[in-house]
Parts: structure tokens; sequence; C-alpha cells
């Protein structure tokens, strides 16, 4: 069987990452930025004057959007910066980081909202409608801005789409707000400022649940959703002189850079070269990875029998792409 030369190249230390593409990325947040501060200072002095607890709880959302769109512009300013020798892949897996964090502190100020709520239904307190109501508009409108500003980029990378979720959790907490004083308006009873307040909960729960799922997903290194594993190794079982799969493997490092690495076990005499170029030629068309590492084992190579294969320095059987 003739083997794949080893790759020419140093250590494998990830180049860093694309200055235009991370910058284009950085754009909507920065301007998601200031218009989400803009609105917390708005939201926080309203529901003061106003004594509306929907408004307060609002803000408390608004100020952890603050904190979150923040932290994802310092994730991606930290991708970009280069990775010492020993970080093979850089920073990047920041950005995940960031994303975890995001929401679990969308979960942490849900459940202070709930309990705030909670103590107002059984004491409700007079609040001042009209400016509960005036507030709200420009919110739902600054919340509405923000969220086209970071939507066309949400599907990009998991970092923006912790920030959109974020934007878009608070877009339905100030239109709940709104609803609260329509209410009170119409009513004139306050016992609707702390019901929509948890709702308002809820609604943050569930925006934000698939968020710490997906975080959750990458950390573990599952395959990515919308991959199918099984269909990967029936591809790469499909290729011309490959008779078996094994030890196959698909993760991600971020959304948007997923890895593979497998064994294939070809036919004695096969040609390694035109076997690799097929198989990553494969994987990439048909599944979109293109990263990936492939060990190529003999179909009769006695130290191939287990799940290992033991390769000499001087002929190694792998490529990486």
């Amino acid at each position: 069987m003739n083997r794949a030369p080893a790759p020419a190249h140093g250590p494998a230390v990830a180049p860093v990452a694309d200055p235009d593409r991370t910058s284009d990325r950085q754009r909507p947040l920065r301007v998601a930025l200031v218009i989400t501060a803009s609105v917390l200072v708005v939201e926080v002095a309203g529901g003061v004057l106003s004594r509306s607890l929907a408004l307060l709880a609002d803000a408390g959302h608004m100020l952890t959007d603050v904190a979150a769109l923040g932290l994802s512009l310092f994730a991606f300013w930290l991708s970009g910066r280069p990775s010492p020798s020993g970080r093979t892949f850089g920073w990047r897996r920041f950005e995940i980081f960031a994303a975890a964090l995001n929401g679990i502190a969308l979960w942490i100020i849900a459940a202070v909202i709930g309990y705030q709520a909670f103590l107002r239904l059984r004491a409700p307190q007079p609040v001042k409608g009209g400016l509960m109501l005036a507030v709200a508009v420009f919110g739902l409108a600054a919340n509405i801005a923000s969220g086209a500003v970071l939507y066309r980029s949400r599907a990009r990378s998991l970092n923006v789409r912790g920030a959109f979720l974020h934007v878009a959790a608070d877009a339905l907490g100030s239109l709940g707000v709104l609803a609260a004083a329509l209410l009170i308006a119409l009513t004139g009873s306050p016992v609707w400022d702390p019901i929509v307040s948890a709702a308002v909960c809820v609604l943050i729960l569930w925006s934000s649940a698939e968020l710490i799922r997906d975080s959750f997903r990458v950390f573990m290194e599952s395959a990515p959703a919308g991959i199918d594993v099984a269909a990967v190794a029936a591809s790469l079982a499909a290729v011309p002189g490959v008779v078996e799969v094994h030890d196959l493997h698909v993760w991600a490092i971020t959304p948007e850079f997923i890895s593979l690495s497998a064994h294939l076990k070809v036919r004695t005499g096969a040609e390694a070269h035109a076997i690799l170029r097929r198989s990553q030629e494969e994987i990439s068309s048909r599944f979109g990875i293109l990263h990936s590492t492939f060990q190529i084992e003999a179909e009769g190579d006695a130290s191939c029998a287990t799940n290992s294969c033991d390769v000499k320095p001087s002929a190694p059987d792998s490529t990486s792409s």
C-alpha cells in the first residue's frame, strides 16, 4: 500500500482569526451595545419614577444585555489574538464560554425578577401607568432596532446569537411592560405589573434554554446539530478502497469550526493519496466539514487489530485538511 507523505509544516498552531470577518461581526455588536446602554439608563429612571416592577425587571434584563454584549465583543477581540504554542486552537472557544455565561446570567436575572413578582402579587403597589407606557414604547423601539442589527449575523456565531437572544427577550419584555401599562390604565389595578413580570421571567428562561444547551454540546464535544454521524460514517465507508471506518469523531471548536477525525481501514495495495483526497472531498462537499484528519490502516496489518494503529515516525499514515 502506498503511504501518504507527512505534511511539511511546523507546530500545529491555529491561525489567527480573519480580522475582516471578526470586524464585520463586531460592528453590529457595538451598535447594539450603544442602543442597549441608552435604553438601560432610560428604563432605570422610568422604573424608579413610575414604581413599576415590570419596568425595573426589564431594566435588570437590559443590564445583563449590556454585560453580555460587552463580553461578546471581548470574546471576539480575544479570539483574534495570537495564541501561544500550547493552545493549538487559540482562543476560539472563549466565544462559547461567553455564550454560556450569557445564558446563565439570563437564568439568574429571571429568578430575581420572579421572586420580586411573587412578593408584589401578595402586596400590589401603585404604579404610574402613563410614564410606564411611554418608557415601554421607547424600550420596544430600541430593542427592535438592536435586534435588526444583530439578526443577520446570529446564524454565523453562537456568541452573536446569545447577544441576539438577549435583545429578543428584552423586546418581549418591553412588549409585556407595554401590555401591563395598558391593562393598568384600563382596569386601574396594579396587579398586572407583577403578572407581566412573571410572564417575562418565563420568556427569559425559554429563550436562554437553547443557548445553554448548545453551549453545553460544544463543551462536551458532541457532534454538532445537523451533522448525522452515521451518515458521515456511511459516506466515508463508500469511498472506493475503504473497507472499514472506526474511531470516528465529529466535534465543534465553535459552531462554524467543525472538526473530524477517523481511522480508515483500506484494501491492501490501495492508493492512499487517492483515498485521502476523495474522503476529504466527500465530507467537505456533503457535510461542510473543512477540518479533517484521517488515519490510514492496511486491511491485513496486525498492528491495526485494535482501535489504534502503530505508525512509524518515518512513514506516517495520516493527513489533515
